[in-house]
């Protein structure tokens, strides 16, 4: 039988923080603004410029004049080039998922373009909206998540394979795009690969006209929706906050570039286990049908879809409700960064294991491994 080391042994051997042993990649090419959320915080600006390591976790924000190429050098993934478009926001996650070393890009808005180098038996690479699960197989493809939630995948070579939340596949080629619109199934639509910069860009133009004319409607879906994750969020949020003291030794931990015993981060996993879970799974929609809300805010202060949104018995204007979000902002988006966080530092202390967060993950029959 192979003998396994504790990863207690070998992150108690390393000089360096824990932080630096999680690197996952870099930024190679940066221009304009490009924000990085990395353990609730926001990174100094001045520190966000070419060759900055990244790490598990992070959250990447681009601006309307941003773009970032990001490429990915973990030994656990295949390399990977992922360039990131104006407007756009995603997290990296890569870490152990059943049997698989698996790399997930987990795009809230916008549009990646990622180049895969051919990938190992063992290894998997994914783009995920909420409603759409993009599987690479060694290949060059874009995809693009509208603030309507359609969705659309263009292949430059290779195969990608779809999944939508209900189990529906499809598979994205050179010459087609596989489109997703919102609550609807996939469409297949011929594209020659000379004409697919100028589709995609024609289709970004198409999906916020589209969303303008209809802004009421989607205004008051996505706030009804928002209103309902929020209170579960909430709730579990606060489940997590119990396990203070834990989150703040993990921390320390960290700092000191250690952890502790096998027998202290069992039961420090047993504690938060549950709580990450529900908050991974909440906060994997809840996290989407905020930023689109955000950039549905900017269209109703042009005057698009203003109106009433209703609750059941009760209600209020969409200037009262987009008043509310923006007072709430800084607060959530602590809260959203600090799970985030948490999943990082479990991960450390689980054979890069965490609690599942979103439909088609591959999970374990326990949430975290033995030792």
């Amino acid at each position: 039988m192979k003998t396994r080391v504790p990863l207690a042994v070998l992150f108690a051997a390393a000089a360096l923080p824990l932080a630096a042993l999680d690197t996952v990649g870099k930024i190679a090419y940066l221009e304009g603004t490009v924000e990085i959320v990395r353990d609730e915080d926001t990174l100094d600006p001045a520190l966000v410029k070419t060759g900055l390591a990244l790490q598990n976790f992070d959250l990447l924000k681009t601006g309307s004049d941003g773009q970032v190429e990001v490429q990915i050098t973990s030994p656990m993934a295949p390399a990977t080039t992922i360039r990131v478009a104006p407007r756009t926001q995603f997290s990296l996650e890569i870490g152990k998922a059943g049997s698989r070393q698996q790399t997930t890009v987990g795009l809230l808005i916008g549009s990646v373009t990622l180049k895969c180098a051919k990938l190992t038996g063992s290894q998997s690479v994914k783009v995920q909206t909420d409603t759409t699960i993009m599987g690479v197989r060694g290949t060059s493809f874009t995809v693009t998540a509208a603030t309507s939630g359609d969705v659309l995948v263009a292949c430059d070579e290779g195969e990608v394979e779809c999944i939508d939340e209900d189990g529906n596949e499809e598979q994205a080629k050179p010459g087609e795009v596989v489109e997703k619109l919102f609550e609807e199934r996939f469409r297949r639509l011929p594209v020659a690969v000379s004409s697919l910069e100028q589709f995609k860009r024609n289709w970004n133009t198409e999906r916020i006209s589209a969303l303008k004319a209809n802004a009421g409607k989607s205004i008051v879906a996505f706030a009804v929706r928002y209103k309902t994750l929020l209170i579960r969020f909430n709730r579990d949020f606060e489940a997590l906050e119990k396990a203070q003291k834990t989150i703040d030794t993990w921390r320390a931990e960290d700092r000191a570039g250690r952890i502790g015993t096998t027998q202290e981060t069992m039961a420090q996993r047993k504690e938060l286990n549950d709580a990450l879970k529900k908050l991974r799974l909440n906060l994997f929609f809840f996290e989407r049908i905020y930023v689109r809300l955000l950039e549905l805010k900017e269209y109703h202060d042009e005057g698009f879809g203003r109106g009433t949104i209703r609750y059941g018995l009760t209600s209020e204007t969409t200037t009262q409700f987009f008043q509310r979000l923006e007072s709430d902002r800084r607060v959530l988006e602590r809260k959203m960064a600090k799970v985030r966080s948490v999943a990082r530092l479990f991960a450390l202390r689980n054979d890069g294991r965490v609690p599942w967060g979103g439909f088609g993950d591959e999970e374990d029959d326990d949430s975290f491994s033995g030792e």
